[in-house]
């Protein structure tokens, strides 16, 4: 089956501040959860040491979260189920680090790259559109979106080496 990767990539993108949000939700969660390990049917002695156990899931990485996106309809909005959500948020400060980080030569190319990248990912849940930016930059749609195949790709290779999305999947 084939995974799409590339719109998860860019809701990762787009969605970082909401993402870490969730994060920080669902690790407050589990430390709000009993002060107990074991007993029962488990096989090992029931141990009650709350401080050890907040502690232990402060660390612990969160699995997966439900990030909500979209407009509100009915008082409730779309969720978006994300694994490894800690490491997805590693992919994109990489990725916002390397495509908007001051450079000392830095030519038009990589200014024009610069200015798709944080008009696409970093105003707003949804970006500006890519119309306005190629009319703004006076570029080509071509242009645009080869810029923009370029930064998944750079996102997708990073969370296949961090072992989130398989190596030979297409992004």
């Amino acid at each position: 089956m084939q995974h799409d990767y590339d719109s998860l990539i860019e809701f990762v993108l787009r969605n970082a501040s909401t993402i870490k949000k969730c994060v920080e939700i669902k690790k407050v969660e589990s430390v709000n959860g009993g002060g107990h390990t074991g007993g029962g049917t488990t096989g090992h002695s029931r141990i009650s040491d709350p401080t050890a156990l907040e502690a232990i899931r402060k660390v612990e990485p969160v699995l997966f979260i439900h990030c909500p996106f979209g407009a509100v309809l009915n008082g409730r909005r779309d969720e978006r189920y994300i694994k490894y959500p800690e490491k997805w948020l590693r992919v994109e400060e990489i990725t916002r680090n390397f495509y908007t980080r001051e450079r000392d030569d830095e030519d038009l190319k990589s200014k024009m790259v610069k200015e798709i990248y944080t008009r696409r990912y970093l105003q707003g849940e949804y970006g500006e559109k890519w119309n306005i930016t190629c009319t703004n930059l006076k570029i080509s749609h071509g242009i645009y979106y080869s810029v923009v195949r370029d930064i998944i790709r750079f996102a997708g290779l990073y969370a296949a080496g961090l072992g989130i999305i398989s190596p030979y999947s297409r992004y």
